[in-house]
């Protein structure tokens, strides 16, 4: 790992002492998000589903969008991605919120990007069952999230990522190839510095980085700015063919 990564992971794994303790670990049954739940691997540590919502109308074949938590690849946070999941159903993509394993359980952040990239696997492998069109699969992930989305997508080739305040720097824009990638980050993030994501967008060569004036990291969990970012991903998704 890069200096800079390193940097920017133990200050997530410092954020995340103030969102949840180091047993803070939960899966499905204790979080049911009220969607299709299906197990994507089995692990010594657990099961790991997949928490699939569905667009109503389910007459095309859609695109789909994985969510991943932060948390400092220390805690689980499954619920983070509810809302945006839905959003994206009623929008007639697939929103799928995905559980990994995390530092709390005595597993690595190695085995996390592996879970990430197991996931995607699996969904494509099985995109007739799931009901997905294979080519239109986004990564999607908050701050440690951000950075398995983006290193997860570079080892199985994820067709977009949607990025909300990730703990990524330059260096990290050498695990993108040539999907699009939307950024959403605050210029107030004490966690992640503003310049680091500006830094990532620079050096990647498709890249939107949103910009927001107020509010600090895991600024898009409340409104106004919740509304704003899940539009903007929806219609990111959409022009890109989702």
């Amino acid at each position: 790992m890069s200096r800079v990564l390193l940097i920017l992971a133990l200050a997530a794994l410092t954020a995340c002492g103030a969102l949840g303790s180091d047993t803070d670990v939960s899966g499905w049954p204790d979080v049911d998000l009220g969607a299709e739940v299906e197990i994507y691997k089995s692990t010594d540590e657990r099961d790991l589903h997949l928490h699939i919502f569905r667009p109503a109308d389910d007459a095309a074949v859609p695109g789909a969008v994985l969510f991943f938590h932060g948390g400092g690849f220390r805690t689980t946070r499954v619920e983070q991605f509810e809302r945006q999941a839905r959003a994206a159903a009623e929008a007639g993509i697939v929103g799928i919120v995905v559980e990994y394993r995390v530092t709390a359980e005595g597993t690595t952040r190695a085995d996390a990007i592996l879970d990430g990239a197991n996931a995607l696997a699996v969904v494509r492998a099985n995109a007739q069952r799931f009901g997905v069109d294979p080519a239109r699969l986004a990564l999607a992930g908050s701050s440690a999230g951000g950075t398995l989305a983006v290193e997860a997508g570079a080892r199985e080739q994820s067709d977009a990522l949607v990025l909300f305040n990730p703990a990524v720097g330059p260096a990290s824009a050498a695990f993108v190839q040539d999907e699009p990638v939307i950024v959403f980050h605050s210029r107030q993030d004490t966690i992640v510095p503003f310049s680091s994501a500006e830094g990532f967008c620079t050096a990647v060569e498709r890249c939107e980085l949103e910009a927001f004036d107020e509010g600090d990291h895991g600024f898009f969990n409340d409104d106004p700015a919740f509304t704003v970012t899940t539009d903007a991903m929806i219609a990111f998704l959409q022009t890109h063919g989702w």
